[in-house]
C-alpha cells in the first residue's frame, strides 16, 4: 500500500514542481560542478487518424498527454477514468449499482532516446499495475524488464478505453488469467518478467512483423514467485494488408493452484501444467472494426476451448454500434461446462478517448441461471 501511495505522490509532485519552474532555469550541484537544465511543459493533441489507427498490440496510448521536458529527459503523464451503472437480473433476482470501475494514472519517463521507464497505477483499487524499464536497441529489438501485461491474446492487450465489451469476453478472462479462474487467481493478465519485443520488416508505410517473447514468474500481478519454474509466453503478429493483422500467441507454463480444480484434476497448492494457445485476427477499416480469436487451454489434463467475435460499425462521425459473441467451454469432456454470451450496444464519442458506452449483455450458461445485464459506462481520457 505504501508503494502505491508513493507512486501517486511522485506523479503529482513531478507535475507540480515542473509547473513551478516552467519558465525558469533549474540548477543543481553534482561533484562540485553546476549544471543548468531548461524545463518546459507542453501537450500534444493526437490526431483522429492516429487514434483510429491504434491496434490491440499498441496497448495504452494517450490522446492529450502532459509532457514535461527536463533537459534531454522527457516525462509524459496521461490516464483515464471509467464510471458506470449496471442493472443485473440473475434468475429473476434484480440488482443495480453505480460504480467506479477504474481510475488509471500513467507516467512514461524517457531518460534517453533509448532508455525509458513506465508506471501505471489504479487509484480506484489502490493497485500498482505496471512498472518496467525498457531499452530500445532499435525499433525491431527492445528489452523490457519489470511487471506488465503478458503478450497473450489480442483482447487482453487492448486498453479498456477502446474495448467494446465493457467486461471483457469470458473466454479471455478465463484463458488469459485476468479473472474467473480460481486456480490461477485474478491478476488482470499481468506478471513480472523479462521480454524482447519489437517491429520489423518494413513494407510500404507499415511493418509486417510485430513480436513479443518473454519469460515470466507465473503467479501474476503483485505476487511473489510460488514455484521454481517459469512461464514462456510469446506473440507473433503479421500485417499483410494495411489494417489487417493476423495473430498467434501461446503460454507454456506451470501453475501453482490457488484453489482446488473444479473438475478434480488437482488440489490447491499443487503445481500443474498450464498451457494456452490462440490464433486470431484484427481488421480495421473506416466503416467496420472486427476482432476474433480462437483459444485452447490445458490445465493439468483438463482441456478447454473458447472463441469470440467482436464488431464495431461506424454509423456516424461520433456514433458506433457494437456487438459481441463469446463462447467458453472449460472442460471439453463435459458439455455442462459450456457458456454462451451475447452483447449488443452503442457508443458515442464526446471527444478523443471520451465516450458514453451502453450495452445489453445476455449470459447463457449450460448449467445455472441466465444473466441479463444493462451496463452503461462513462469514460474520460487524457
Amino acid at each position: 500500500m505504501k508503494l502505491h501511495r508513493i507512486s501517486i505522490m511522485i506523479l503529482f509532485m513531478s507535475t507540480f514542481c515542473a509547473s513551478s519552474f516552467a519558465h525558469n532555469i533549474v540548477s543543481f550541484d553534482e561533484s562540485d560542478s553546476t549544471k543548468t537544465l531548461p524545463v518546459r511543459i507542453t501537450t500534444t493533441e493526437i490526431s483522429d487518424e492516429k487514434v483510429k489507427a491504434v491496434r490491440a498490440v499498441d496497448g495504452e496510448q494517450p490522446v492529450y498527454p502532459i509532457k514535461i521536458n527536463i533537459g534531454l529527459s522527457k516525462l509524459t503523464l496521461f490516464g483515464y477514468a471509467q464510471t458506470g451503472y449496471t442493472y443485473t437480473n440473475v434468475g429473476g433476482i434484480e440488482s443495480n449499482a453505480f460504480d467506479i470501475t477504474r481510475i488509471i494514472l500513467m507516467a512514461n519517463a524517457e531518460i534517453t532516446p533509448k532508455l525509458s521507464f513506465f508506471i501505471m497505477h489504479d487509484a480506484a483499487k489502490s493497485e500498482l499495475h505496471e512498472y518496467y524499464a525498457q531499452y530500445a536497441f532499435s525499433p525491431a529489438l527492445k528489452l523490457r524488464i519489470g511487471q506488465y501485461k503478458q503478450p497473450f491474446s489480442l483482447e487482453s492487450l487492448l486498453s479498456p478505453t477502446v474495448l467494446n465489451n465493457i467486461g471483457f469476453d469470458a473466454s479471455i478472462l478465463y484463458m488469459a488469467g485476468i479473472a474467473t479462474d480460481p486456480c490461477a487467481g485474478n491478476h488482470v493478465g499481468r506478471d513480472a518478467g523479462i521480454m524482447l519485443t519489437g517491429e520489423a520488416v518494413k513494407y510500404h508505410d507499415w511493418n509486417l512483423l510485430n513480436y513479443s517473447l518473454g519469460v515470466f514468474n507465473g503467479p501474476g500481478m503483485n505476487q511473489k514467485e510460488n514455484n521454481s519454474q517459469k512461464d514462456v509466453i510469446g506473440m507473433f503478429n503479421i500485417t499483410p494488408l494495411k489494417g489487417v493483422m493476423v495473430s498467434t500467441s501461446f503460454i507454456l507454463g506451470t501453475g501453482h493452484a490457488q484453489a482446488d480444480n473444479e473438475f478434480g484434476a488437482f488440489k490447491a497448492g499443487a503445481n500443474y501444467k498450464r498451457q494456452r494457445w490462440t490464433c486470431g485476427t484484427e481488421i480495421k477499416t473506416d466503416p467496420i472494426y472486427l476482432r476474433s480469436e480462437y483459444l485452447i487451454g490445458n490445465d493439468g489434463g483438463i482441456h478447454s476451448t473458447g472463441y469470440y467475435l467482436d464488431t464495431e460499425f461506424h454509423v456516424a462521425k461520433h456514433f458506433d454500434i457494437v456487438a459481441d459473441y463469446d463462447y467458453l467451454k472449460k472442460n471439453n469432456d463435459l458439455s455442462d461446462s459450456t457458456q454462451h454470451n451475447y452483447m449488443i450496444g452503442a457508443q458515442y464519442w464526446l471527444f478523443k478517448g471520451c465516450r458514453i458506452l451502453s450495452e445489453f449483455v445476455y449470459k447463457n450458461p449450460k448449467v445455472g441461471n441466465d444473466t441479463k445485464m444493462w451496463v452503461t459506462q462513462f469514460q474520460v481520457k487524457f
